[in-house]
């Protein structure tokens, strides 16, 4: 395993949940987010091993080696492969999307096992490319997103103003199309921007995603049906507690319980944001099984 407390899992396992990638026209493993995690690893231990007591060290010292106990790549790896590879895998499935969104799915399914019955998968980081629709609109009113001279200058005839959306995790069932978007957080805040984009926020940048197809993604990805896409926060309890500490808490709240703020922020959408609103969930840390 890579560590025994904060990732009991072999290297091929991790590896087996990062989505193919596209090279070259053709569908590759993409084994470059496995070198993070066995840096990180690697950092981690040999600082341990040469301060069995870390009482008193300053936190200027500790923060860069010890990055990974706080590290959202590692919570939210370590926490889903722990649900996705147990033999209560489906019961637990069911506890934490009931806990997210209710008894029944917001979407076109009557019951939570018949969203995790089929091919089910599980991937980190995997990048889904920014809707075509916003690039459009935001080359149209990029004098109404930002403000620098410079930065209008740069983007002056560019066709394309945002990369794709870099995913924390998704749950995807590639029978049914059914799948979950998951954005995880232990310290960190939302970013409120993109580079050319002042009023872009990190969670409805994920929504605008939700809503997008990936026909051109590597299979299973390309299977994703935006309409049985949901999306979840994933948090620490304290800021689910004190949500106006963290702009995400005050979005996630704004968005459940005012869909129309949804509008303001994706002005080139026009969907029902009642039930758009429905398809968003937000559980804490201590709501997912531990073993």
């Amino acid at each position: 395993m890579l560590h025994p407390d904060y990732f009991p899992f072999t290297e091929e396992q991790l590896l087996s949940h990062f989505a193919q990638v596209r090279k070259n026209g053709r569908c590759i493993k993409n084994v470059r987010h496995l070198e993070y995690y066995k840096k990180s690893v690697k950092r981690y231990s040999k600082y341990i091993k040469d301060n069995p007591d870390r009482r008193t060290k300053p936190i200027k010292e500790m923060k860069f080696p010890c990055q990974i106990e706080k590290d959202e790549r590692f919570w939210i790896s370590k926490s889903l492969m722990t649900i996705f590879h147990n033999s209560s895998r489906l019961k637990n499935l069911v506890h934490i999307f009931r806990v997210a969104f209710g008894d029944h799915p917001p979407i076109d399914l009557d019951f939570w096992e018949e969203c995790f019955d089929g091919d089910l998968h599980l991937f980190f980081e995997p990048n889904l490319h920014s809707p075509k629709s916003y690039i459009k609109w935001l080359s149209e009113n990029i004098g109404n997103r930002h403000l620098i001279p410079y930065v209008l200058d740069s983007a002056y005839g560019k066709k394309n103003l945002e990369g794709p959306t870099n995913v924390d995790a998704i749950l995807l069932n590639s029978t049914n199309g059914f799948s979950v978007m998951i954005e995880a957080k232990v310290l960190s805040d939302i970013s409120v921007q993109i580079t050319y984009d002042t009023m872009r926020n990190q969670i409805a940048r994920n929504i605008d995603v939700m809503l997008e197809k990936n026909d051109s993604l590597c299979y299973p990805l390309n299977q994703r049906k935006p309409e049985r896409t949901l999306f979840m926060l994933i948090s620490p309890q304290i800021f689910k507690e004190n949500p106006s500490s963290r702009l995400y808490g005050c979005k996630m709240n704004d968005y459940m319980s005012n869909p129309k703020s949804m509008e303001i922020d994706l002005p080139h959408r026009n969907v029902d944001w009642n039930k758009i609103s429905k398809r968003l969930g937000w559980i804490t840390w201590k709501d997912l099984p531990t073993e």
